[in-house]
Formats: structure tokens, C-alpha cells, sequence
């Protein structure tokens, strides 16, 4: 059996006053995702992207990964192997909790 690196591709964008994680179809899915996301594969609210945080999260632990932002504030973020493992660690301070800081302004 040949595993696979885990491939995360996901966007997160405004959604009215909150914001959404979209997960895309051929993207890996950990637990951490699929227990909160709904049939579209969205995760529904999640705190606001920081993205200085996350450029400063991943340059810390060597993990390259894409990022394209939205006039917005939104962001689609792609990340390969090690680096999808270290994006999924960043995602828990935004999707964790519940009502999330930052998830509705």
C-alpha cells in the first residue's frame, strides 16, 4: 500500500457578518474538520483569518505552503504533507471552539 501525503485546500471567506470554511472535495479531512462540517463541506462560523499569524505560524515550524487572499479579507490555502499537518494545528485556534472570537465582525 503507497500512503499518500495529505493535501489540505480549503477557503475561508465572509459569510454576512461571520465567516466560513470551505473545504474542497479532493481536499484531505481530518476530524478536526469533518466533525463540524455541514453536507457542502463548510465549517460554519469560524474565527476571521489572520493571515500575518498564519504566515508567522508556518515560517516557525518550516512548513511552506500557498496562500491567495480576497480584497476582503478572505483566504484559499493550500498546503502538501508536513505543512498540511502544521496548517491543521493553526485551524484548531479558529474552528475549536464555538463561537470563536473574531467569528462574527
Amino acid at each position: 500500500m503507497i500512503s499518500k501525503a495529505p493535501v489540505l485546500d480549503l477557503f475561508i471567506g465572509r459569510d454576512g457578518d461571520a465567516w466560513r470554511l470551505y473545504v474542497a472535495a479532493t481536499s484531505w479531512k481530518p476530524m478536526l474538520l469533518l466533525d463540524r462540517m455541514d453536507e457542502r463541506g463548510s465549517v460554519f462560523p469560524v474565527a476571521k483569518p489572520d493571515v500575518a499569524d498564519l504566515a508567522r505560524f508556518m515560517w516557525n515550524v518550516d512548513s511552506p505552503y500557498e496562500k491567495r487572499l480576497t480584497a476582503d479579507g478572505g483566504v484559499e490555502i493550500l498546503a502538501k504533507g508536513r505543512s498540511a499537518i502544521a496548517l491543521l494545528v493553526w485551524l484548531e485556534g479558529i474552528v475549536g471552539v464555538e463561537g470563536a472570537p473574531g467569528s462574527a465582525g
